[in-house]
């Protein structure tokens, strides 16, 4: 049956829509439960409480005080308020996943009542119909070399589902139509039974969103046989794409060497290699992001079985060559990776400069690290940051560092997700979006560097590493130096594919604290810096002699 939302109420839906101020919580309220959080956080509840009974007098029981609310009341030792609670979460439908009442220490006195079984029995079967609603296990199947037709299309068709309910970026890509690629894609992966070629398909199809956090990751089975790659890294610089680093030092008795120009692979020109073999299969974001995943993350992908064919001009004098190179599995690379690379470093350098080198947030070591050597490089004049090299991860291990470069609370991203409501779209109102003005990062109270402070970034400046150049340039604490970073961050959502695979989606679009957008841009440096080839084959750096002089002149 048709219905139709009452006028009153169309009238406030299309308020909170068209004016997003009016629906977002106001910037007072969400500090004051982040204070909230912090206190619960030190154990004080009964603070804490006071806090959130305030935020939920004031705005109603909402899903980002419900459950706040719901612990405090239990920790300070208030159970039927918690009881009440509850019924009304139920109600108001600001459920929670049965893990969470399961799990949380504040709720430990709830769990000796009577009523408790059948609270926990009421949130599992929820949990159990979101499952059935969200998953799907019936196409979730496992790896075999040739899939059957009907697993082929329920892939496409789920990749297409599921892109079109969450992808966030769709006003990145206003020339793609998302319908007539499932379409052209189906036809396709009706002639491609083997899984191999089949997940090559559903890459080619992700790869049309331009973003790099939307993408397809090939079953375990298949990743040796299409994403091996030799023990060595290419960059491209100025045009010229050149062996940057050998991560195992038997290839040079190949005749390999930092500084060679591959001028083609397996016969073909580099250029037209990357554009013809590797792009069409690549999700990027920008330009610069491309760039980087072509010219090195990817280049020389491909069968572990296949060494690769390259053509090589020396760096001096210039001579040609052509080496067959062979291909490494992945536990080989990941284990000579391991051995090359640390997520943090640091050195002083001449002048009293700490440099510190970040290269990735995957864990919370680099935080660690940086804390734990914290004395050492605050007795520096200055600290440079190096994030070049760095891929993301979490965004709040990068926070724990820049809250030892102010005593004030800095702002992080703002953010915005689709917002799916059925009916409002029976009723044919306006797509609508929920988002969240910026968190607040506490200083850190022991530890605080005041002197001058600069962040080094490039287009493999990424994800979790954007969002501390965000935060960094919002605290205006010094220059960023080098080129445009990456220009993706967000909050993939993944799923699982038939054949072993699955597939990620960014489902979170960040912007800048000011609410600038800098996804599919890139944060632009203050100071803009490319290497040359000359000054990178001198053994120069010339992105930190840039920063070195910016700070050397205090600015």
């Amino acid at each position: 049956m048709k219905r139709f939302a009452p006028h009153a109420l169309v009238l406030a839906l299309l308020a909170g829509v068209l004016n997003p101020s009016l629906a977002a919580p106001r910037p007072p309220a969400k500090e004051r439960l982040d204070q909230a959080e912090t206190l619960q956080s030190a154990g004080k509840f009964a603070e804490a409480l006071a806090l959130v009974q305030a935020d939920v007098s004031d705005e109603g029981l909402l899903p980002r005080n419900a459950w706040l609310l719901l612990q405090l009341q239990a920790a300070t030792g208030q159970l039927e308020a918690a009881w009440q609670t509850l019924a009304r979460m139920d109600i108001e439908q600001q459920l929670v996943p049965a893990q969470w009442l399961e799990t949380a220490s504040e709720l430990t006195p709830l769990r000796a009542d009577p009523r408790w079984p059948a609270t926990l029995a009421k949130a599992r079967a929820r949990d159990a119909l979101r499952e059935r609603l969200y998953e799907a296990r019936a196409i979730e199947t496992p790896f075999r070399e040739t899939l059957p037709l009907n697993e082929r299309i329920a892939g496409v068709s789920r990749l297409w589902a599921e892109v079109k309910t969450h992808f966030a970026n769709f006003e990145l890509v206003p020339e793609l139509d998302w319908d007539a690629l499932y379409l052209q894609t189906l036809e396709r992966v009706k002639a491609t039974p083997r899984t191999e070629d089949y997940y090559r398909e559903l890459m080619r199809m992700m790869a049309r969103l331009q973003d790099g956090h939307s993408n397809v990751v090939v079953p375990d089975e298949l990743r040796d046989r299409m994403l091996a790659r030799p023990a060595l890294r290419t960059r491209q610089i100025e045009g010229h794409v050149v062996i940057s680093q050998l991560l195992d030092p038997e290839l040079a008795r190949l005749g390999l060497a930092v500084g060679q120009e591959i001028i083609a692979i397996d016969g073909q020109p580099v250029q037209a290699y990357a554009r013809q073999q590797i792009q069409p299969f690549t999700s990027a974001s920008t330009a610069q992001d491309l760039a980087q995943r072509l010219y090195d993350y990817n280049l020389l992908r491909g069968d572990v079985r296949k060494p690769v064919k390259l053509t090589l001009r020396d760096a001096a004098p210039g001579a040609v060559r052509q080496l067959r190179v062979p291909r490494l599995d992945g536990k080989a690379r990941a284990a000579l990776f391991a051995k090359n690379d640390g997520a943090f470093g640091w050195r002083m350098l001449p002048g009293d400069v700490a440099l510190v080198e970040l290269r990735g947030f995957g864990d919370d070591k680099p935080a660690q690290a940086y804390l734990a050597a914290f004395e050492q490089i605050a007795k520096a004049r200055a600290i440079v940051f190096d994030l070049r090299e760095n891929g993301g991860g979490n965004g709040s291990v990068g926070y724990r560092i820049l809250s030892t470069l102010s005593p004030q609370p800095f702002e992080t991203s703002q953010w915005w997700t689709r917002s799916q409501v059925s009916a409002w779209r029976a009723w044919g109102l306006p797509l609508t979006i929920e988002g969240g003005s910026p968190d607040l990062v506490q200083p850190d109270a022991q530890r605080q560097f005041k002197g001058p402070v600069a962040v080094l970034t490039s287009g493999a400046t990424y994800s979790a590493a954007e969002d501390f150049v965000a935060a960094f340039k919002r605290m205006a604490r010094g220059p960023v130096v080098g080129e445009a970073t990456g220009g993706s961050t967000g909050q993939p959502l993944f799923f699982k594919l038939p054949g072993g695979g699955m597939a990620r989606v960014c489902s979170k679009r960040d912007l800048l604290p000011d609410g600038t957008e800098f996804v599919g841009k890139g944060l632009l440096p203050d100071l803009a810096v490319q290497p040359t080839l000359a000054g990178w084959r001198s053994g120069r750096d010339e992105v930190l002699e840039a920063a070195l002089e910016r700070l050397q002149r205090g600015e």
